[in-house]
C-alpha cells in the first residue's frame, strides 16, 4: 500500500508565512546592519578624507553639530543591534508581525543603501551621494509609515526600544540634518572653514527655509500623535545646528523657533487628545437646541 505524504509546512496558512518571512529576515538584517555599522564607522574614522573631516572642509550654514548628531547615530544603530536580537529572540506574535510588515526587507535594503552613500560621499561625489541619501529617507519615511498600524504599547517595551525608537530617530536625522547638509554641499553653498567670517551667512536664508520646511512635518506629526520621541529629538537636533558656529541670524532665530515649538507643541497636542479622550470636546461643540416657545392655552 503506498502512503500519502503530507507537507509538513501549509504555504497558505497565514502563520506559516509569517515564520518564513522571519527566517528571511533572521539571515538578512543582521548581515545588512553589520557591514553598515563597519562601513560607516570606516569612513567616519579611518579612511582619509573622512566623513569629518569632509563636514569640516565643507561647512555649511545647516550643518549640526558632528558631536551630538553622532550621539543621535549611536542610537540608531544600537536600536538596529537590538532589533536583530529580538528577531531571534522574539516570541509574540505581534512583535514578530511589527518587525515582519511594519519593517521587513525595506529595512535591510535602506542598511545598503546607507553603505552605498557612506562610500559615494566619502569619494566627494556629491550629487550621487544626494540622491542616495534621499532615496534612503523615502525608504526611512516609508517604514514608519508602515508602523502606524503597529503601535508600541506598555506591555511590549522591547518594541518600541528596537523597532520604533532607532527608526523615528534614523528618519528625524536624515531629515533634519544630513539630507539638507548634503543639499547644500551638492548646490556649493558652502563658506570657507578658513575666514567663516567672510561669508558665512551667504545663504541663511536658504537655511531658514530648510529648517522651518522640514520641521514643519515634524511639527504636525507632534501635534496629530504627541510623539516625545520626535520632540526630544527634533530639540536636540536644534540645538545641535544652533552650537555649530558661525551662523546667520536667520539661522539661529529659526532654530531657537523650532527648538522651543516643539515641546509647546507636544503639550498642546497632549491636552488636545486628553481632552477628546475624556470627551469635554464633544460636550463643547454640541449646539445648544433654541428654546421652545410657550403655547398659549
Amino acid at each position: 500500500m503506498s502512503t500519502v505524504e503530507t507537507p509538513l509546512l501549509n504555504a497558505q496558512d497565514p502563520d506559516t508565512r509569517l515564520v518564513l518571512k522571519l527566517l528571511r529576515l533572521q539571515v538578512l538584517t543582521p548581515l545588512a546592519v553589520l557591514v553598515n555599522i563597519a562601513s560607516f564607522l570606516i569612513c567616519s574614522i579611518v579612511v582619509k578624507p573622512s566623513m569629518r573631516d569632509l563636514n569640516r572642509a565643507f561647512p555649511t550654514a545647516v550643518t549640526p553639530n558632528a558631536g551630538m548628531i553622532a550621539m543621535l547615530w549611536i542610537i540608531v544603530f544600537a536600536g538596529e543591534v537590538l532589533f536583530c536580537m529580538l528577531l531571534v529572540v522574539g516570541r509574540k506574535h505581534h512583535t514578530r508581525e511589527t518587525m515582519v510588515y511594519g519593517v521587513g526587507l525595506r529595512l535591510v535594503l535602506a542598511n545598503w543603501i546607507m553603505v552605498a552613500w557612506s562610500i559615494v560621499f566619502t569619494l566627494k561625489l556629491w550629487l550621487p551621494s544626494t540622491i542616495l541619501l534621499g532615496v534612503l529617507t523615502l525608504f526611512i519615511l516609508w517604514i514608519n509609515f508602515s508602523l502606524i498600524w503597529y503601535p508600541p504599547t506598555v506591555s511590549r517595551p522591547a518594541d518600541f526600544l528596537a523597532i520604533h525608537l532607532p527608526l523615528r530617530l534614523w528618519l528625524l536625522v536624515l531629515l533634519l540634518s544630513s539630507l539638507p547638509q548634503s543639499i547644500f554641499i551638492t548646490l556649493d553653498w558652502v563658506f570657507s572653514p578658513d575666514h567663516p567670517e567672510v561669508d558665512y551667512d551667504r545663504h541663511s536664508w536658504e537655511a531658514l527655509a530648510f529648517i522651518l520646511g522640514t520641521n514643519l512635518p515634524g511639527l504636525i506629526w507632534v501635534f496629530m500623535k504627541p510623539d516625545l520621541v520626535w520632540t526630544v529629538g527634533g530639540v536636540w537636533t536644534m540645538v545641535a545646528l544652533m552650537s555649530k558656529r558661525p551662523k546667520g541670524v536667520p539661522v539661529f532665530t529659526a532654530t531657537i523657533l523650532v527648538a522651543v515649538l516643539y515641546p509647546l507643541v507636544w503639550i498642546t497636542g497632549l491636552a488636545w487628545h486628553r481632552l477628546r479622550e475624556k470627551g469635554e470636546l464633544r460636550v463643547l461643540w454640541t449646539p445648544i437646541p433654541p428654546p421652545v416657545p410657550a403655547t398659549s392655552v
